[in-house]
């Protein structure tokens, strides 16, 4: 096979590997969310109530139901203990959803956050962590019971989902009274589409400029 057709082939072997469906796990280890690309602890925030979109730096945008809250101080999680004091986070409301898109388009390979939710005793109640892809769909869905004690301060479980590349556009956790922390990220890339037809077009310039040189 010539360098050319070489080249052409790995370019699309490439494109293909990019393009091909992914599958991931959800892990509970907070140290498989590596090499980090960014970590967001809510700090920031002071008890601001809304629905966003809110740009909580230059990678990751959040959007929340009615009474989310960036930088809340203090949540009762029921059976679960209570969050708060000294320690800021992000919460719904009674209900709803806490989700972080990635920003200018980009997606990345693994993303997770520390949670918890509400519960009522003999009443198993859950947070959803969903992955969502191109066009808003979701990729990924694992439903979670997180049970501390009911004398419990600021303990939860670590929540990620890790793919084989990077094709999360965005990441939601979604319950009853869910509480969320520490919201860790790898490095975020252009969509996978974009890098696709940019190994194929750099193929397609490699085969021209070789036909070029041999003629």
């Amino acid at each position: 096979m010539s360098n050319s057709l070489s080249r052409i082939a790995v370019a699309a072997g490439l494109a293909a590997a990019l393009a091909a469906p992914a599958h991931a796990v959800l892990t509970n280890n907070p140290a498989d969310i590596a090499p980090m690309g960014g970590m967001i602890d809510f700090e920031a925030y002071d008890g601001f109530v809304t629905t966003g979109p809110e740009a909580l730096n230059a990678d990751v945008i959040f959007t929340g139901d009615a009474d989310s809250v960036l930088g809340a101080f203090i949540a009762d999680l029921g059976g679960n203990g209570v969050w708060g004091a000294g320690n800021k986070f992000a919460g719904t409301g009674v209900v709803g959803e806490l989700r972080f898109t990635f920003s200018g388009g980009n997606f990345v390979q693994k993303a997770g956050a520390f949670v918890n939710h509400y519960e009522l005793p003999q009443i198993p109640l859950a947070v959803v962590v969903s992955a969502y892809g191109q066009n808003n769909q979701i990729i990924e869905s694992y439903t979670v019971t997180i049970d501390t004690l009911d004398t419990s301060y600021n303990e939860g479980l670590f929540l990620g989902i890790v793919r084989p590349t990077a094709d999360i556009r965005s990441i939601s956790f979604k319950g009853v009274g869910v509480v969320v922390d520490d919201f860790a990220y790898t490095a975020p890339v252009p969509e996978p589409g974009t890098v696709a037809m940019l190994l194929a077009g750099l193929g397609a310039v490699g085969f021209v400029a070789r036909r070029k040189r041999v003629r």
